[in-house]
């Protein structure tokens, strides 16, 4: 990687090599000893990764993109019909900051050619870890988000910040096939992708002054399919819409470290985040933890 400046604009072209290679030995249940394998498997991958990436300054005004290639292994559970994962990712965006003010806007698209599914448990899976073909997908979206100091300009150590997050993304399988893999079973051209909200947002405003610091946070997040499919989520197959609130503080003693608390969902509110594994599953629950920190002994 190297970093090529031409007044204003930065370019950062890269490339990376991998060469990796699994051994996977299978042994019999009544062999704990693992004196001799039931079954072995081998396999090699080789991959050239570049990519390149830009900027250009205009004052308080900065843009920024690039082009890189993703690559994924199968990983030693694979079977020979298994290929790596393999994707182009393009990234455009822009970023100003002036008078206690940053705002940020990025587009992306992921581009696959091959997009790997992995049977873990915890996507309802054996836990084998073996990996499943998805065939070309496309991932595209936009983040965006905005810092602002709401006493930026007044004299004194106390600070109000204000912080707002937004991602919208849109999936889709490509191509049309059947799986094995329980999340995607049978998939058809412009189907969604299982476990990926079309919205999510997230904000939080903070009271800092001198060695106190207070937050209030807020996580949003649109349903999700948990099954591969098009149209309306059917019934059974998604998790819910919700919107957390959040509480945290922490306060300076002097050398001796930091005394810090935080409370998660402060409303309680019971809601679905997955299906997998072995049925619904529901999120943090209100949950208290407070601490102490030492960050070094003087």
């Amino acid at each position: 990687q190297d970093e090529i400046s031409l007044g204003s604009w930065t370019i950062t072209p890269g490339v990376r090599f991998e060469h990796i290679e699994f051994t996977r030995l299978d042994y019999a249940g009544d062999d704990p000893a693992r004196t001799s394998p039931t079954r072995t498997r081998v396999n090699r991958v080789d991959a050239w990764i570049p990519g390149v990436g830009f900027s250009y300054r205009m004052s308080a005004l900065s843009v920024f993109g690039g082009v890189h290639r993703g690559f994924g292994p199968p990983g030693p559970g694979a079977d020979e019909a298994t290929r790596a994962e393999s994707s182009v990712n393009y990234e455009l965006g822009g970023r100003w900051r002036r008078s206690g003010l940053a705002a940020e806007a990025i587009g992306f698209l992921t581009s696959y050619s091959n997009i790997l599914g992995e049977a873990t448990l915890a996507t309802g899976g054996d836990g084998s870890g073996q990996a499943f073909n998805g065939g070309s997908a496309r991932v595209a979206g936009i983040e965006a988000s905005l810092d602002y100091d709401l006493l930026w300009a007044a004299p004194g150590v106390t600070r109000v910040p204000l912080r707002l997050a937004y991602t919208y993304t849109r999936e889709s399988f490509l191509s049309g096939f059947d799986s094995d893999y329980e999340p995607w079973g049978t998939v058809a051209v412009g189907d969604r992708m299982p476990y990926v909200p079309q919205h999510q947002l997230s904000g939080s405003i903070g009271y800092d002054r001198k060695s106190w610091r207070l937050s209030i946070s807020m996580n949003a997040s649109g349903a999700m399919r948990t099954q591969a499919g098009s149209g309306p989520i059917p019934v059974g197959q998604g998790t819910d819409a919700f919107v957390v609130f959040n509480a945290s503080g922490q306060v300076q003693l002097g050398q001796l470290g930091t005394l810090f608390a935080g409370l998660q969902n402060v409303m309680n509110q019971i809601h679905a985040v997955a299906r997998r594994p072995a049925g619904l599953r529901p999120g943090l629950p209100r949950s208290f933890m407070v601490g102490f920190r030492v960050e070094g002994v003087r």
